[in-house]
């Protein structure tokens, strides 16, 4: 196991990088400040479990960036627990771009007034590849935000799962809960299931949720093809624009920068 403690009111100027560490326990002291990248990035085929444990307290600030671009054949799962107190801002993105089945399960419970997280998803999958996401975010008192947005571009036979589920608790009143997935299945073969769901327990909030799944826009490719752009770079800009909106949403720009490399590889079988 490896421990990360953030005395309070510390910056950490640098962003962390970790890599294939099994069990992470990060705890953000009040007041401080943490940017950390995990990266799973196996070089031959396997199956391994990963569990991450983060709490930050009042005041405090995680940017904490999951990435997944294992090879071929590597089974995946990741359980993420964070404990939010008052006033602390976690923003959360996780990336899945090659392993042939990730399960990535996240929890977050808002325990503080004033607590914000941002919850961020990208899956790029092909061949049979099978990528989950379950999320369950948890307002356990007034005044607190979540912001959730999960996009899936599926290609050849994959599957992709979201379910997402917000409860806010008896209590938990001016909470405010958004949840959006979005799906590309670039195939006819390929399929996705998703399953956005609220649970709200009081009066005084405001929440939504919604899933939408689709296939390439065929007037789009062809208005490209008349413009002299062959349909295979057609169908890999449509796809990158797509899953840009949630790359943008990194707040750290070196790794933002990198995300958008990492994703043009992918669509290019790189």
């Amino acid at each position: 196991m490896i421990e990360i403690f953030v005395p309070k009111n510390t910056a950490v100027e640098k962003t962390l990088q970790l890599t294939e560490e099994q069990q992470l326990h990060i705890h953000v002291a009040s007041g401080a400040k943490l940017n950390l990248v995990f990266e799973s990035a196996a070089v031959a085929s396997q199956s391994y479990h990963l569990s991450t444990d983060i709490i930050v307290e009042e005041g405090a600030s995680l940017d904490f960036c999951d990435i997944d671009i294992s090879k071929a054949g590597t089974t995946r799962t990741h359980n993420l627990h964070i404990r939010q107190e008052a006033d602390s801002q976690v923003f959360i993105q996780s990336v899945s771009l090659a392993t042939d089945n990730n399960r990535n399960t996240t929890q977050v419970d808002l325990c503080g007034e004033g607590a914000e997280l941002s919850l961020n998803g990208l899956v790029i999958a092909g061949r049979e590849q099978n990528i989950d996401n379950h999320t369950l975010v948890q307002h356990m008192v007034p005044h607190t935000k979540s912001h959730q947005l999960f996009k899936y571009v599926l290609n050849d036979k994959a599957v992709g799962t979201y379910a997402g589920l917000v409860k806010v608790l008896p209590g938990a009143h001016h909470t405010v809960s958004e949840q959006t997935n979005r799906n590309l299945c670039a195939t006819r073969e390929a399929r996705m299931f998703a399953q956005p769901q609220l649970e709200i327990y009081n009066d005084d909030v405001r929440c939504n949720h919604g899933s939408s799944t689709g296939q390439l826009d065929e007037s789009a490719l062809f208005y490209m093809q008349q413009r002299g752009i062959s349909l295979h770079e057609a169908r890999l800009l449509l796809m990158t624009a797509f899953v840009g909106e949630v790359v943008e949403q990194v707040r750290i720009p070196a790794l933002r920068e990198r995300l958008h490399e990492l994703v043009e590889k992918r669509f290019r079988n790189k």
